[in-house]
């Protein structure tokens, strides 16, 4: 199915303006007609919740935001639908910045990653270290044993398990 005809199947329903607004948005990010489904699902999710037309959804400032980006189609549409699924799934997203912020004020460098499971379905959290010299190693694994001991790493393993 072509972009064109998911935005036919999926908006019989709406005004020829919201139909427009739409084909503007496709016109101008050209997702994929797989890509473009989510988001009209999500769309439609985030209407539903909200009360509003799924179209009406569109004008949201984070979206008009995204879309107002620069750089190629492809990663303009990217960050709209990044935006998008911020406005869908909330409290994922403030999950997702609460769980970035502590691991930021942890400050353990730039040798040390730790990442949530996808989705913070899973439970389990992942430590990479990157060193160069066993001095690097003790370094990061000194770091990670202080945040242990100050409890910081029990609230980023809290954050998972909401």
């Amino acid at each position: 199915m072509t972009r064109d005809e998911v935005v036919a199947a999926r908006t019989r329903a709406w005004s020829a303006e919201q139909r427009r607004t739409l084909a503007e948005l496709v016109a101008d990010l050209r997702p994929s007609p797989h890509h473009l489904g989510d988001a009209l699902d999500w769309l439609e999710d985030v209407g539903a919740r909200d009360g509003v037309h799924p179209a009406s959804v569109l004008a949201a400032p984070a979206l008009q935001a995204a879309r107002a980006t620069r750089g190629a189609p492809p990663d303009r549409w990217k960050r709209w639908k990044a935006a998008l699924r911020r406005l869908r799934y909330p409290r994922l997203a403030a999950r997702e910045q609460a769980f970035a912020a502590a691991v930021k004020a942890l400050d353990l460098g730039r040798r040390v990653a730790i990442a949530p499971p996808a989705d913070f379905e899973g439970g389990t959290v992942t430590i990479t270290i990157q060193a160069s010299t066993p001095a690097e190693l003790a370094a990061a694994l000194e770091g990670l044993e202080r945040c242990r001991c100050d409890g910081d790493l029990a609230w980023l393993f809290a954050l998972v398990d909401e």
